[in-house]
């Protein structure tokens, strides 16, 4: 498998501005850990709704708490805590 870099998104530091570019929008997003999905770790997710935009407390790194459909499991409605920099496109 060929592995591509992209280049990280722009996105806005205003939560609220961040939360309505991202609903119900596509997402590509590349798992920071194993993906038991997708073997190359690059999920992709339908967002229904943002419910929370933070800074983890851990690493420093903008996080988004999504209800999402899970494009990869057939639909699956599921809550998911995402880093905005693993986000490679929206759409």
């Amino acid at each position: 498998m060929i592995e591509t870099q992209t280049e990280h998104l722009a996105f806005p530091s205003n939560p609220v501005h961040l939360a309505s570019i991202l609903t119900g929008k596509t997402v590509r997003y590349k798992n920071a850990k194993r993906s038991t999905v997708t073997d190359n770790g690059v999920r992709v997710f339908k967002i229904k709704d943002v419910e929370d935009v933070f800074t983890s407390q851990n690493s420093g790194a903008k996080c988004v708490t999504v209800s999402v459909n899970d494009i990869d499991d057939a639909g699956a409605v599921k809550y998911r805590t995402l880093h905005v920099a693993g986000i490679q496109s929206v759409s």
